[in-house]
């Protein structure tokens, strides 16, 4: 689509939407993705969904519920979590476990996604602050090697999820004694949105909703074997299994 105007763009996915069973949304730039999403989701009563936010949310939750298990801990929602950076994908993630009943703390350097953030229900603190506190680390900066070893507390689970270079390596973590760490490349939002997309498709709902992400992360956590934290995008079990899980849970929560 030839256009940087985000009205535009509504305008002609509108035109265009009656063609189409739902609306796929991916690589928009923060704050146009906000605005692109909820227009849509307001105009067309069909599925729209924005993937670097809310895919890759289901993805870090399903990763958490599996890290959470293989430790013991009864249920992930008494863990503290700090969400580094407040783009698409982690505006999203933290938004999705705060639904999911989670404590988030956020970190950002952009005052205004800051305060998106905490007209959302979240909490904001510094870098260092909220390393200190939380029990779960989850980076999305786009910038490579920000955590340093030495900031890592012993026992937590840290998500670096920043492509190609994450803010931290997984074995760098470990070594400074996370109990769980990955990256970018494992977290990938294909793991949930085919899924999830089909199931809305199959159940005619309006909107993705954040019961039915939350179901799907729930199945895809399911899947991983011990030791892992989600399972393979080629699991023959993944999709259908996502599709089953999202069907039985309620739909039409706020999106």
């Amino acid at each position: 689509m030839d256009t940087k105007d985000p009205k535009e763009f509504v305008q002609v996915v509108e035109r265009v939407a009656p063609t189409f069973g739902g609306i796929h949304l991916e690589d928009i730039r923060i704050p146009d993705c906000f605005y692109i999403e909820t227009e849509l989701i307001r105009k067309l009563h069909k599925p729209v969904m924005h993937n670097d936010q809310h895919g890759t949310a289901t993805v870090v939750l399903a990763a958490l519920m599996s890290a959470v298990r293989q430790m013991g801990i009864p249920d992930c929602r008494r863990l503290a979590v700090a969400q580094i950076g407040l783009g698409a994908a982690g505006f999203g993630i933290g938004k999705l476990l705060m639904d999911y009943g989670l404590r988030v703390v956020g970190v950002d350097p952009n005052e205004q996604s800051r305060a998106w953030f905490a007209a959302s229900g979240g909490t904001t603190a510094t870098l260092e602050e909220a390393l200190a506190h939380a029990d779960v680390v989850i980076a999305a900066t786009g910038v490579p090697g920000l955590i340093t070893g030495k900031m890592i507390r012993k026992g937590q689970t840290i998500l670096a999820l920043t492509n190609p270079v994450p803010e931290i390596y997984p074995e760098e973590a470990l070594e400074a004694g996370a109990v769980f760490a990955c990256d970018g490349k494992l977290i990938n939002n294909a793991l949930a949105y085919p899924g999830l997309f089909k199931a809305a498709l199959e159940m005619n709902a309006e909107q993705i909703s954040s019961p039915m992400k939350i179901a799907a992360a729930q199945a895809i956590s399911e899947l991983a074997d011990k030791e892992e934290l989600v399972p393979s995008m080629f699991h023959p079990d993944l999709h259908r299994n996502i599709v089953a899980a999202v069907k039985h849970s309620t739909s039409g929560s706020p999106h």
